[in-house]
């Protein structure tokens, strides 16, 4: 699997690729925010703002913890006081790499069309039983 490692305050983060649970999480959080096209991983912190500390909760894992038990608000809170700036650009930078969003969202809009193409036009009428 691939991953990065990050010490943060005497404790080692892992970043994985995204499983659903953090997806949905980051699209929670994501209501609002307005990243510019463009934008690299400064950019993207300044849009987060105050919303960052609780983006790397859901992307870091402490090490032997089970992703499904972090307490995201109590580790967001711990993170806005142990995280340096350094680090929190390392972190961004690294998620595109290990979570290919474009990709993603090509494959999405490939299926979409596949989809499309196998129901009925909306002008035809549907047939009777």
């Amino acid at each position: 699997m691939q991953e990065t490692r990050y010490e943060i305050d005497g404790r080692t983060f892992y970043q994985r690729p995204l499983v659903l649970g953090q997806v949905r999480q980051l699209l929670d959080l994501m209501q609002g925010v307005t990243i510019p096209v463009g934008a690299g991983a400064m950019g993207i912190i300044d849009a987060l703002g105050e919303k960052l500390p609780m983006a790397l909760a859901i992307v870091l894992t402490e090490a032997d913890r089970p992703l499904r038990d972090k307490d995201l608000h109590v580790l967001a809170q711990e993170l806005t006081y142990s995280v340096t700036p350094e680090t929190a650009l390392e972190v961004v930078e690294h998620f595109f790499g290990l979570n290919p969003i474009a990709s993603l969202l090509s494959r999405i809009g490939n299926l979409a069309e596949k989809i499309g193409a196998a129901l009925p036009a909306n002008d035809e009428t549907p047939p009777t039983t």
